[in-house]
């Protein structure tokens, strides 16, 4: 029975090439190598990530409006022309502001780039030499992607490159065991999928010293089991991710067909399990006319998160499942920014504007992670029976 739901589960398309040079292998807990590659997004002279502008945007903004959190925000948002997180400037670095003395022509960027292992750990020893100051997640968020069912590291890159540069972020994306140049590595499976993600996390932490909360977890359809089990099992460790997005996520696999009232045996990717666990700020994306995973899971699922790491949810009328049109881009793009400014930024090392800031803490003041969530991602990651 197993066998006969991962074979329905993951389908992974013919796959696709990239450049060797570009990719970083892994190896996870099963001893399987997947490829990943690491995008480092557009920077200024002070090493911020910028951004491209929207549709509509300046990109030479010399009152970009006040900062994150700021009770004129929303004012700001509703009287600009569509941009992110209630700056008008288009190419402007990730905190909405230029840095002191810093022109708009200054701040125009290069693109984001795809860095080669070598380029990377180059990268750390530099920021090694400085005393940790600077590095790959230096100034930046640091997306950590897990794509859909039917795509690999070559159909998403594309896309990658393109949310790198709208947002100002880094882009770390993996192939699953299975998929794409890990194609010789096994079927894929619920357990190497956690696998997969926990290796590609333990790289940006432990490798290139990217702190937990720098690091932003998005996960699309399939990929929101494994990153909504990484963020509940970052929190009951006691080092929450930076945030969570959900990006058409579902319940579970079961309860897109079949809706059973718990996890039943053998389901896969019990994301209702593991949401109220996460102590992260939590975004959910979805179509209102997916006919793959029902909207209603977002909502449900909407309901299990904690108040207090629920942002505004961004639910596209007339979306459907497998990609984001053209013309509702622009939205799109906008209300990210905004979940990023408000949530993550301040829990981001940036230059020129002092140190790492801590963002406001989500568990327990003394910093105990609670005895009701002990353990519970590894409970739950043996709760489906094989």
């Amino acid at each position: 029975m197993g066998d006969a739901i991962s074979s329905l589960l993951f389908q992974p398309p013919p796959p696709t090439r990239l450049k060797e040079s570009k990719v970083v292998w892994l190896t996870n807990s099963f001893g399987k190598r997947i490829p990943s590659f690491f995008i480092e997004c557009a920077k200024d002279d002070f090493g911020n990530g910028v951004r491209a502008p929207l549709p509509g945007e300046s990109s030479h903004n010399s009152n970009p409006g006040p900062p994150p959190g700021d009770p004129a925000d929303e004012a700001s948002v509703h009287s600009s022309s569509g941009g992110g997180g209630g700056a008008a400037g288009g190419f402007y670095n990730s905190k909405n502001a230029y840095p002191s003395g810093m022109s708009a022509s200054q701040a125009v960027p290069s693109t984001p780039q795809i860095r080669t292992p070598k380029e990377l750990e180059m990268s750390v020893a530099v920021a090694a030499a400085r005393g940790g100051r600077g590095g790959p997640g230096f100034g930046a968020p640091t997306i950590l992607y897990s794509h859909a069912n039917a795509e690999d590291l070559g159909n998403i890159y594309p896309w990658c490159k393109f949310l790198s540069k709208m947002l100002g972020v880094n882009i770390f994306a993996y192939d699953y065991t299975g998929y794409g140049l890990a194609t010789d590595q096994g079927d894929p499976s619920e357990d190497y999928c956690f696998a997969d993600i926990s290796a590609a996390y333990s790289y940006l932490t432990s490798v290139l010293g990217i702190p937990p909360s720098s690091i932003v977890l998005y996960g699309r359809s399939l990929g929101s089991g494994p990153s909504c089990y990484l963020a509940a099992r970052t929190a009951d460790e006691g080092s929450p991710v930076g945030g969570l997005v959900l990006h058409a996520p579902f319940l579970s696999v079961y309860r897109i067909v079949l809706e059973s009232g718990c996890t039943l045996p053998g389901d896969r990717f019990p994301n209702v399990d593991f949401a109220p666990g996460v102590r992260s700020p939590v975004l959910f994306v979805h179509g209102t006319k997916d006919s793959i995973v029902p909207f209603h899971h977002s909502e449900r699922l909407l309901e299990t998160i904690r108040e207090d790491c629920r942002a505004e949810p961004v639910f596209v009328k007339g979306m459907g499942h497998n990609n984001v049109h053209a013309s509702v881009r622009p939205l799109f793009i906008d209300r990210l920014r905004r979940y990023l400014d408000r949530h993550v930024m301040t829990g981001v090392d940036v230059g020129g504007r002092g140190n790492h800031h801590l963002r406001v803490e989500r568990g327990n003041s003394n910093g105990e992670r609670g005895r009701s969530y002990e353990s519970r991602t590894k409970k739950l990651a043996r709760l489906v029976s094989r």
